[in-house]
């Protein structure tokens, strides 16, 4: 797979008309109809009202459920276990030595290694930061790939080659570890053998470096505790993010390595712990401190890998994973829930112009009474503060404070849940209309050493 920065990856107008183009005949696909059939309107927009609720609504109920504890049995073995923290880098000078420093010192009992692959193609101060700990640690090994192509997967694979703990650690190059997470995720394996993953929280630490990153830190703290945990509670289809994860040793021997020809490696790899009947444990005490993109471009790549390789993993997963009998019934459902709604943002934005000619050249409701049509309508649109509201309030519950500002911006999280929308179009049109080639596109940092 290619791998190209930001910048590298920039489109070209002409490129950009014919995207336009595209989405705005796929907009005409259901519009037309609508324009001539009032009827057919109505039931567009009850689908869409429908889908919208069917969203919300599991988001809420997970930031409900997510105030529930989900403690790991105390204590540790007597001899705990290796464990290696692999962090693959490029093009990571900002952050890395923070990263390095806090895997170094994290309250652990056992041996702690930490395994630092470091891409030869960076054009930055990367492989010197990770050549200078690897000097000065003996627990620091610095690890130089030279090779084409990649991405996140194929380095991760390489760095596993010279990671020797019972238990591995992935980590992104921006994520510093908070003191207790490695000795907390180790427990849930100590404790009971068919976890072979546990997922922690990714807990975004730069709100307020500009109001993409404000936005971007509450859309996290949402997912990571309403969806993910929430998930967990309800018993759930458990899906670990690549931000961070901790694994058995022996999961790569039976499963193999991480598949670099999907953009979200750690999807996928969380379907095959499911279909092996393994058991993926999410626990928001395991925390690590993120870096969310801050600038356009940065963001821009990074939403739009995760959306085209989910839609790839949904493809690949959606026909088996529900009808496998390995998962349990709640598991199944919340699997076809999970890979059917990467394509809701679409539908989204596909159906904005049906709002925008309410009441103008379209008569505006759907074919619920409307007795009930506008509270659920109001429950869609306020459910983004309510879902921010009850994360804050269980993040202060358990010890994790949250600017002010966050606060605000989740009035306006629509707005910005609607833009990462145009991201899946055009996402959906590179997968599936223009069949365009992966290309696993860096997200860029903004902090210093």
């Amino acid at each position: 797979m290619e791998v190209k920065t930001a910048e590298e990856a920039g489109i070209s107008l002409r490129s950009a008309l014919r995207y336009v183009a595209v989405a705005a005949a796929l907009v005409a696909v259901p519009l037309v109809p609508a324009l001539l059939s009032p009827l057919y309107a109505r039931v567009l927009r009850t689908l869409l009202l429908v889908l919208l609720l069917g969203l919300v609504g599991r988001t809420l109920l997970g930031a409900v459920l997510s105030f529930q504890g989900g403690d790991p049995p105390a204590g540790l073995p007597e001899d705990p276990p290796s464990v290696s923290v692999v962090v693959p880098a490029y093009n990571e000078e900002p952050v890395l030595a923070d990263t390095i420093e806090a895997a170094l010192a994290v309250d652990y009992p056992g041996d702690l290694e930490v395994v630092v692959c470091y891409e030869a193609a960076s054009t930055d101060r990367t492989a010197a930061i990770a050549e200078r700990y690897d000097d000065a640690h003996d627990a620091v090994r610095a690890v130089e790939r030279d090779e084409p192509g990649g991405g996140k997967a194929r380095a991760t694979n390489y760095a596993l080659a010279y990671a020797t703990g019972d238990v591995v650690a992935s980590i992104d190059a921006d994520h510093q570890f908070a003191p207790d997470a490695v000795g907390r995720a180790v427990r849930w394996f100590a404790a009971d053998e068919d976890v072979w993953c546990v997922k922690g929280r990714c807990y975004g630490r730069n709100p307020t470096d500009s109001l993409l990153a404000l936005h971007a830190t509450v859309e996290r703290h949402i997912a990571e505790l309403a969806d993910l945990f929430g998930r967990q509670a309800v018993g759930g289809f458990t899906i670990f993010g690549g931000g961070q994860a901790f694994f058995r040793a022996e999961l790569f021997e039976e499963l193999g390595a991480f598949d670099d020809s999907v953009l979200v490696e750690d999807v996928d790899m969380s379907a095959r712990i499911h279909a092996a009947g393994r058991d993926l444990r999410v626990d928001p005490g395991v925390v690590t401190y993120e870096e969310n993109p801050a600038t356009l471009s940065s963001w821009w790549s990074q939403r739009s890998r995760w959306a085209r390789g989910w839609m790839q993993v949904a493809v690949r997963y959606l026909p088996s994973l529900p009808r496998d009998r390995t998962l349990g019934p709640v598991a199944r459902a919340d699997a076809a829930y999970t890979f059917l709604y990467a394509l809701v943002p679409v539908v989204l934005v596909l159906a904005a112009p049906l709002f925008v000619l309410d009441r103008t050249l379209l008569a505006g409701g759907t074919l619920l009474p409307t007795v009930l049509e506008w509270p659920l309508w109001t429950l869609v649109g306020a459910a983004p503060l309510l879902c921010s509201g009850l994360v804050f309030l269980r993040d202060y519950r358990y010890g994790h404070g949250h600017h002010p500002l966050e606060l605000a911006a989740a009035v306006t999280l629509w707005g910005y849940l609607f833009g990462q929308s145009v991201v899946y179009v055009v996402a959906f049109l590179r997968e599936f209309v223009f069949r365009a080639d992966s290309v696993y596109v860096t997200t860029g940092r903004s902090t210093g050493e």
